[in-house]
């Protein structure tokens, strides 16, 4: 004799099913959009463009004036500028990271300095 309940669908079955239909609307999607035809042209692409060309120029100006461009000149400052970070004395971090050692060892003399609350008189 044949059962008439349905078969209850696993929890991994409607997972899958869930995967499934969520690719197959994306291949529908990217299909749509490749046969669309042309795409919508960026109103602001011609200021995007004059705006980066201007930084690279900027970037150009400041480079030259630093010296940068000559491979030469560049190696000389680079050296220059390890040389100098090389000479300067290591100092600690004053940086402290919540919860950790350090954070909680300075905390613990400013709660012991606290006085304790004391509890209000009653008559």
């Amino acid at each position: 004799m044949e059962s008439t309940t349905p078969a209850k669908i696993g929890k991994g079955a409607s997972f899958t099913f869930l995967l499934g239909t969520f690719a197959v609307f994306a291949v529908l999607l990217s299909l749509f959009q490749a046969f669309n035809g042309e795409r919508p042209e960026d109103p602001r692409a011609a200021d995007r463009t004059q705006f980066t060309a201007e930084v690279r120029d900027a970037q150009k100006e400041i480079m030259t004036k630093t010296g940068l461009t000559d491979k030469a000149k560049a190696s000389a400052i680079y050296a220059k500028t390890a040389e100098a970070l090389k000479a300067k004395a290591a100092t600690p971090s004053k940086m402290v990271v919540p919860g950790s050692p350090t954070q909680l060892k300075s905390m613990a003399p400013a709660a012991a300095a606290t006085p304790a609350a004391t509890a209000p008189a009653t008559k």
